[in-house]
């Protein structure tokens, strides 16, 4: 039976009052940790779904970043030969090493909060139990990207895995620009990622699918390429076929997908540090489509 324009509305919203409880549980108890152990020297933010309001029932937690404020990685990408010469020869090392900060990170953490408090490969993780959701705790440094010697083109945030993989992200920019494209899609933009997500978790259940197939902020990049006329015109429905269809065709042209973006604008969805290729995007959409039997 294909899927109703109700029940598509009812998957467009937002997390309970009890959900959104549970989360905010988790981060106050979480930053009063991390606050009694660094005091000012980091900024404590959010970011994923739950900061970005397109988080679903079923999504298990929340992600919260821990920025040492007092040191930083750079990008010399924008910077003449000359530039760079002159920046590297005045580099001074840290005298804090971004593996120092993680473990110091994980020791607040476990103080607080025992062996609930769990290192992962790319944060610690804070379980959840019965009157708070579980939260992953990101430790990083301040990333800066240099526009000359003396001005930065964009600041966010890197760290790396306790594999060794470099991880660059501006959670910020992608909130501001998650909010001004829901704006300008007459708030059909976040209603339409929560829906393909409700539709992501049920073909997981049912095993259509795999969970790396298309991750929460796969879905997000995604559907924030997708021109804003296509959300202003007709039911949920025909916005849900216009986004699927949409990504589809794109992922199907690479020189098309290769212009896709991250919803932060700042990096290319498919670039060479993407951990899924457009084919991804094309099967997850093809998905989508099968299971509402459009």
């Amino acid at each position: 039976m294909a899927t109703t324009e109700q029940q598509l509305i009812s998957w467009s919203k937002p997390v309970s009052t009890t959900e959104d409880e549970k989360c905010k549980r988790a981060i106050s108890q979480i930053t009063e940790a991390i606050r009694n152990k660094f005091g000012g020297n980091v900024s404590i933010f959010l970011q994923g779904s739950y900061e970005n309001n397109t988080n679903v029932r079923k999504d298990s937690d929340v992600d919260i970043v821990v920025r040492h404020d007092g040191y930083f990685y750079d990008d010399l990408q924008r910077l003449n030969d000359n530039d760079k010469k002159i920046y590297e020869a005045n580099r001074r090392p840290g005298d804090y090493q971004f593996d120092q900060l993680k473990d110091d990170v994980h020791k607040a953490l476990i103080s607080a909060f025992g062996s609930d408090a769990k290192r992962k490969n790319k944060c610690i993780e804070v379980l959840g139990n019965s009157y708070r959701i579980t939260g992953d705790v990101v430790p990083c440094f301040v990333h800066k990207r240099f526009a000359t010697l003396t001005t930065t083109e964009v600041e966010g945030i890197q760290f790396y895995s306790d594999t060794g993989t470099k991880i660059i992200s501006f959670p910020k920019q992608h909130y501001q620009n998650g909010v001004i494209k829901t704006e300008s899609t007459g708030r059909m933009y976040k209603r339409i990622v929560r829906i393909l997500k409700v539709i992501k978790n049920s073909l997981i259940d049912s095993g259509k699918i795999t969970e790396d197939l298309a991750s929460s902020f796969f879905i997000e990049c995604l559907v924030y390429n997708v021109p804003n006329d296509q959300f202003v015109f007709g039911n949920y429905t025909q916005i849900l076929k216009n986004v699927i269809t949409k990504v589809y065709n794109d992922m199907g042209d690479l020189e098309v997908a290769n212009k896709y973006v991250e919803v932060s604008g700042y990096k290319w969805l498919f670039g060479s540090d993407a951990k899924r290729p457009p084919a991804n995007g094309k099967e997850f959409m093809l998905k989508c489509w099968q299971y509402a039997e459009f």
